[in-house]
């Protein structure tokens, strides 16, 4: 009776929230959890059956994601799901690829909620924006950005980052995504400052804006000088920073997490919010069990729209939703 309980709180929070009424109850029941995703997760959790439905009902070479959807008036319950293999460089993710549901049926049995079946369809495309509601104005500008470039194979993207060579001739930055493109222009290399900000022992590097990603490279724009954001740039005599578009290596590339207000703020399978979490190891794990916003990202492997496919500290790789260039404190 319990998880009964939790189920039909959780379910009259999300469809409340979905703008569908009717749905009420005259027991008592457990104090809210503090957002509809926790609502929902906490749903997930009391009633295994339902995702046991839906990993049934999975196509092959899917993974399933989070239950996104609750509606005990209409019986359902909306599971996401995405395609797998999408935490590689040559196969990353696509943040406007709404993915598919996974249905479950819902009917009432002794006083609870269980699973009758599930079916499968396409996850409708309004849900790129309205699956990611806090972001989902800038997803649906990335998107245009995305349809306007075609058939380019490049994947459009926004988020910030920094060079990590040491090579003293800076980087290279090219033409083209190829080793044999002509180089546009370099970014200094590291500039090691006189000042005592404990950022800079290494070197300040420059940063800039990652504006798309294609076969292991990154588009890169608007780069600034080593220091310059932080008040210390390098001497007039240090090797310019080219601040046009051109592309870099991923290798060559590294950022920090920002803090995007994550309904669940753990890296995931897929660059979409409703994607499988995959918790992080104790050493990178904050108090409430999610990733600590100031773990350091050990490689910045591809991106997608708002999202950057990572590894953290601890080995772990997936998706994030946002990233920046601070060297100098976390993206907080």
């Amino acid at each position: 009776m319990r998880a009964a309980r939790a189920f039909r709180f959780a379910a009259a929070a999300v469809v409340t929230i979905a703008g569908i009424v009717g749905i009420s109850s005259a027991e008592a029941l457990p104090a809210a959890p503090q957002s509809p995703v926790q609502q929902l997760m906490l749903a997930d959790t009391a009633n295994p059956d339902l995702r046991e439905a839906a990993g049934h009902a999975l196509p092959l070479g899917w993974v399933l994601g989070r239950l996104y959807r609750l509606d005990e008036t209409a019986g359902k319950a909306l599971f996401a799901a995405f395609p797998a293999g999408a935490d590689t460089s040559f196969t990353p993710g696509n943040a406007f690829d709404p993915g598919k549901t996974i249905e479950v049926a819902l009917v009432r049995k002794d006083g609870r909620f269980t699973a009758s079946g599930a079916r499968v369809y396409p996850r409708p495309a309004a849900d790129i924006a309205a699956g990611d509601a806090d972001q989902g104005d800038l997803l649906m500008e990335l998107y245009a950005a995305a349809q306007a470039e075609g058939a380019s194979g490049n994947a459009v993207c926004r988020i910030r980052g920094w060079a990590t060579s040491e090579a003293s001739s800076g980087t290279a930055v090219r033409k083209a995504p190829s080793d044999g493109a002509p180089i546009a222009g370099r970014l200094a290399p590291p500039h090691v400052s006189d000042e005592t900000d404990a950022s800079s022992i290494d070197g300040w590097r420059a940063e800039f804006e990652i504006t798309g990603y294609r076969d292991g490279w990154f588009r890169i724009a608007n780069a600034t000088a080593p220091g310059a954001a932080y008040g210390d740039p390098p001497p007039e005599d240090f090797p310019k920073t080219y601040s046009g578009s051109g592309w870099v290596r991923a290798t060559e590339v590294t950022a920090a997490y920002a803090n995007t207000g994550m309904p669940v703020p753990q890296l995931l399978q897929y660059p979409n919010v409703d994607a499988q979490p995959l918790p992080p190891g104790e050493a990178v794990a904050g108090y409430d069990g999610n990733l600590a916003i100031d773990t350091p990202v050990m490689r910045l492997h591809a991106c997608s729209a708002n999202w950057a496919l990572t590894t953290s500290r601890d080995g772990q790789r997936g998706w994030w939703r946002g990233t920046c260039s601070d060297q100098a404190t976390n993206c907080s």
